[in-house]
């Protein structure tokens, strides 16, 4: 099975191992539009736990060793991410 991760970035930059997995934080970042990525990423994980386990630790030799997560996996947190999304849009 070879999977894609497709985005629809503009202005972003969000980094990809060699192997295709995509960084969650940037991800999520580009996705939300917001400075607010890694709060996300900790509200996510806290409201479904089981999205750290869908992820690997990989160091792009930046700062510290990033989540990443495959195309599987992104499908699981972006719908989640879409509703957190929505929750937010519609409180504000």
């Amino acid at each position: 099975m070879n999977a894609h991760v497709k985005m629809q970035l503009v202005d972003s930059a969000v980094k990809f191992t060699p192997d295709g997995k995509v960084a969650v934080v940037d991800a999520i970042k580009a996705l939300s539009a917001s400075e607010q990525a890694p709060h996300i990423w900790q509200w996510l994980k806290h409201n479904q736990p089981e999205f750290a386990d869908l992820c690997d630790l990989y160091d792009f030799q930046e700062n510290r060793p990033e989540p990443v997560v495959d195309s599987e996996g992104w499908e699981q947190i972006e719908e989640a991410l879409l509703n957190y999304i929505l929750t937010q849009n519609s409180v504000g």
